[in-house]
């Protein structure tokens, strides 16, 4: 029995080994990077907190999987909704926001879609995670028909898309005002003409009058994935950056890379990279350099507490457990 376990176990090691060389499986950097020492604030009596937790690039658990692949992206993405539950549980929960890529490979066909049961509500079907979604548009939404995730939230209460790029605003019992602004960066990145857009962000920034403002779209200004996307990195910082200074936007929340990442602040914005929430088999490698305050990858998602003074964001991992946390005050 026991050289049956040891020889099980090399087995299990040689073959984890083989898909991260051969790059089916990254290795994760945060395993042996030094991790900057942090503490998470405990919440305080009588304060006024709204906590919320960022998902990115998640929805591959497509109808009946079948084939071993398919499979393993639904457990994967299962395992990461099991580590989400975990903490709303724990902790609470009040919304969730999506960072794009809310469905695979193609987005979804009309608001009857099948995938919309199988990748949204059995996933993320506990008690503890109904509430409500903002979600962001990604380029692999941008595959499907747009309009049929928009009409969805007349089928859902839970699914709150308005439009292609809005704005809501959550009110906290002290009266703080957590504004965030939901932006759709395919088109940005693929250079159409997104005058409008731009304008609209612009404008709706200009006149809240929110405590915290916060940005959220698809693709980053700002990551370091092991994929060579710096040309769309560019591009995003050319369209949005200098908006984001401008009104002292607090952080710009995405996905796009399959990562969990936090770069040090660029112009007073700090950037959360949150596109771990298919887990492992879908994830991307990532690279921890000078500019990094923390990289992962094989799974997870973001978790926050704003109160009005305090912004917390906490990177869980699939075991439900903060790897890292930064915090924010005003």
């Amino acid at each position: 029995m026991r050289r049956s376990i040891l020889l099980l176990t090399t087995l299990s090691v040689w073959f984890l080994s083989a898909c991260r060389l051969f790059g089916q499986l990254p290795v994760d950097p945060a395993a042996s990077n030094p991790i900057p020492p942090f503490a998470v604030p405990a919440a305080k009596a009588g304060v006024a907190y709204e906590r919320f937790m960022i998902l990115g690039d998640f929805g591959t658990t497509i109808p009946e999987p079948k084939t071993p692949e398919e499979l393993k992206y639904a457990a994967d993405q299962k395992a990461v909704a099991a580590a989400m539950t975990q903490r709303a549980k724990s902790d609470g929960l009040d919304f969730m926001i999506t960072v794009g890529d809310n469905f695979y490979e193609d987005g979804v066909k009309s608001a009857a879609d099948p995938m919309f049961k199988s990748a949204f509500v059995d996933v993320y079907s506990d008690a503890a995670l109904q509430v409500p979604v903002y979600p962001a548009l990604g380029n692999h939404d941008h595959r499907g028909n747009i309009q049929a995730q928009i009409d969805y939230s007349a089928k859902n209460k839970n699914w709150k898309l308005p439009a292609a790029y809005y704005t809501f605003t959550r009110t906290m019992g002290d009266g703080t005002k957590v504004a965030f602004f939901v932006i759709d960066t395919d088109p940005i990145k693929l250079k159409k003409d997104v005058t409008a857009q731009l304008t609209w962000l612009d404008q709706e920034l200009s006149k809240s009058d929110a405590r915290w403002k916060f940005v959220y779209g698809h693709h980053p200004l700002y990551s370091h994935t092991a994929r060579d996307r710096e040309a769309e990195r560019k591009i995003m910082r050319e369209a949005i950056e200098g908006i984001l200074v401008k009104y002292k936007v607090d952080t710009y929340f995405a996905g796009h890379d399959h990562i969990l990442e936090m770069p040090k602040a660029v112009q007073g914005v700090t950037h959360v990279i949150s596109g771990g929430g298919a887990g492992p088999q879908k994830a991307y490698g990532v690279k921890w350099t000078d500019e990094s305050l923390y990289a992962a990858t094989l799974g997870g998602y973001v978790l926050c507490r704003v109160s009005k003074d305090e912004l917390v964001i906490e990177f869980v991992r699939l075991d439900g457990k903060t790897q890292y946390a930064h915090i924010l005050t005003k």
